[in-house]
């Protein structure tokens, strides 16, 4: 009877010392969860483009996942007024030319330390876009019809944008964190005259709301 006691005290210590291991080989921390959250954000800045400073005004929204990790859609326009002079395709090399460009895609942004007052995130916006390149001709050289039918506008052509940047994050309350932005827009996929590639990419600072 003795013997038998002792076999089962052995195997309820065993039992016991392999759960612990067990507990120590897997370290599951229970206080980890998943979280899903999401925001929108309205934003507006000063960019380059075509060897020019203007505006930009845009807007973003998404789905933060466990506070690091945020992906949504995008999309920008490039409000300035760039004008220059280039070739109007009609054997005039100095007329007088407008450049418009707008994009939308979707973007993918992680955050470093989210729950600090102040921290960084590192956002890569992936856009498709298009440029249009209209000339001036004055207002009183360009008839109702002609505005209609868009005669004036030179040359368009689709692009794909790549924009990696980094922001500053201020964590003022807790739906409301505005933050200061800034990057480099990588332009890809035009075939115009006037302008290259090399012309639509810059730089761009910007405050998101």
């Amino acid at each position: 009877m003795k013997n038998f006691g002792l076999v089962i005290l052995l195997f309820v210590l065993t039992t016991c010392s392999y759960a612990q291991e067990m507990r120590t080989i897997i370290r599951k921390d229970s206080t980890k969860t998943f979280t899903l959250g999401g925001y929108g954000e309205p934003f507006a800045g000063a960019t380059q483009l075509n060897k020019d400073w203007g505006i930009m005004i845009g807007i973003k929204g998404g789905m933060v996942i466990n506070r690091h990790f945020a992906f949504g859609p995008v999309a920008k326009v490039y409000a300035g007024l760039w004008e220059f002079q280039g070739n109007n395709l009609n054997y005039n090399d100095s007329a007088n030319l407008e450049l418009y460009m707008g994009s939308i895609g979707f973007f993918m942004e992680y955050s470093i330390k989210m729950e600090s007052p102040i921290h960084i995130s590192i956002p890569v916006n992936i856009m498709i876009g298009g440029v249009q390149i209209n000339e001036d001709m004055g207002a009183g050289d360009v008839t109702f019809d002609e505005m209609e039918n868009n005669v004036y506008n030179i040359e368009s052509s689709g692009l794909v944008i790549i924009e990696p940047g980094v922001n500053i994050d201020f964590n003022v309350a807790k739906f409301f964190i505005p933050n200061i932005k800034v990057g480099y827009r990588l332009a890809m996929g035009t075939q115009l005259v006037n302008v290259s590639n090399q012309d639509l990419s810059g730089i761009y600072f910007g405050l998101g709301l």
